[in-house]
């Protein structure tokens, strides 16, 4: 009897010890409102430690059969390989994003950790290898971490601690056999904090949102020089920038075609906005909407055709099913709520989505990677054709499972992450496949 009780404190000592060093996993809030405090409560009160995460898997993709690939529920996606975050680094894990090297067409997965950077490589899919691990500056540990890259750089932001923003050479990644730590090239300091990022590759600006400066509004670095960061502007008209995606427009609304245009996304400010930004020092305001209910407008991600945006709102109830709101944009300057999605799909709370081709990849939480048809997103019907769930135990509400789903690598390869979990490889099939 005394024995178990021992074992259960040195447990409950282990896991308070590393969610002191490395965080509890990632959220999508402003942390400093009571939203992204009770966000925050809610993980440490659900974190899994890294080493109930499993055993690698590699070099055998498993199929999805009868519903099930490995013990993880599944609808036409196929797991390819699983690291576990153990075998990643340690620590809390939450944004991540991709780099091809345009030399040999290596693919490389940058994992984001709350105590650092780790890279893989992905080219193999069945077999992806952890080549190291780039540490948070100065040693500071935060849940909140962001990665984008520009050409062959990474930049990496934290929330919450200062920690401003490091630039990464991914030349560095070329020929690594053994595992080693890496340096950043550069570390930029006119920023401690920042939540989000986002680059635009025609452009060469880098968008980031929710940081100290700004009021937490939209910050813009020019980044043409890669290892440089000038500010060139400063959007502050809402309360809070959650998220931009900023694109150089080419869609239906002509009168803006290669305009700058950023889709904004004002989490507690409850609005979505779509910006004209070509002109930094004249920001314009096309439009800026909500839908009824609204209460965190968190991210969004346009059709191909960008005549609709599919938009996640992160608090709002997912009683009956996690709803996806769909705005037409045919018009930039007229943006309108269609409609909300309500297909029932559990109450797993949707994140991050991104759009290829017919299909939206959407990381939910608890609910793992879904897959939804755009085809009828005009009368806001996003039908589900397939699923990969990371959280075999649970599609209810909460915050742990996965927080990013990439669907850009080659040969229809998805990479999901799971909060302190580690990165699986996935790959749809049949109907739930870019067509």
């Amino acid at each position: 009897m005394l024995r178990g009780v021992r074992r259960t404190m040195l447990a409950a000592t282990a896991l308070l010890l590393l969610l002191a060093v490395a965080g509890p996993p990632a959220t999508a809030h402003d942390p400093d409102t009571p939203e992204g405090k009770a966000e925050q409560a809610e993980m440490v009160r659900i974190y899994e430690p890294t080493w109930r995460s499993g055993e690698s898997l590699a070099g055998a993709p498993v199929t999805c059969v009868n519903g099930m690939a490995d013990r993880y529920p599944c609808k036409n996606v196929d797991l390819l390989s699983f690291l576990p975050q153990s075998a990643l680094g340690g620590g809390g894990s939450s944004s991540m994003w991709y780099w091809t090297d345009t030399r040999d067409s290596n693919e490389y997965i940058l994992y984001c950790r709350s105590n650092g950077v780790s890279f893989v490589n992905v080219t193999d899919p069945a077999n992806p290898r952890y080549l190291g691990n780039l540490p948070a500056a100065n040693g500071v540990s935060s849940s909140w971490c962001d990665v984008r890259t520009y050409r062959n750089y990474a930049y990496i932001g934290k929330d919450s601690v200062s920690h401003g923003i490091q630039v990464f050479d991914l030349n560095k990644l070329r020929g690594v056999t053994n595992t080693q730590t890496f340096t950043a090239d550069a570390r930029f300091t006119g920023l401690t904090n920042s939540h989000t990022l986002w680059i635009n590759q025609t452009t060469g600006f880098l968008y980031v949102s929710g940081a100290n400066t700004c009021r937490k509004g939209l910050t813009i670095y020019d980044i043409k020089t890669p290892l440089t960061l000038r500010l060139a502007a400063c959007y502050d008209r809402e309360v809070y920038s959650h998220e931009s995606v900023v694109v150089n427009y080419a869609g239906p609304d002509t009168r803006f075609t290669g305009r700058e245009i950023a889709f904004n996304y004002t989490g507690q400010g409850r609005r979505f906005q779509i910006l004209d930004v070509t002109d930094k020092a004249n920001i314009k305001v096309l439009s800026s909407v909500t839908h009824p209910g609204a209460s965190f407008i968190h991210q969004g991600f346009a059709t191909s055709d960008y005549k609709h945006m599919i938009v996640n709102d992160e608090t709002i109830s997912t009683r009956g099913g996690s709803p996806d709101f769909v705005y037409n944009i045919e018009r930039l300057d007229a943006a309108r709520f269609v409609g909300k999605d309500v297909a029932t799909r559990g109450e797993f709370v949707n994140h991050n989505g991104y759009t290829v081709g017919n299909r939206h990849f959407q990381a939910s939480y608890r609910g793992g990677l879904r897959i939804l048809d755009t085809t009828s997103a005009a009368s806001a019907r996003l039908p589900e054709v397939g699923y990969f769930d990371v959280d075999p135990a649970s599609n209810a509400s909460g915050y742990s499972g996965s927080w990013m789903a990439l669907p850009y690598l080659k040969n229809g390869v998805v990479a999901v992450q799971s909060i302190g979990v580690g990165l699986f490889l996935v790959r749809p099939t049949g109907t739930a496949a870019v067509s």
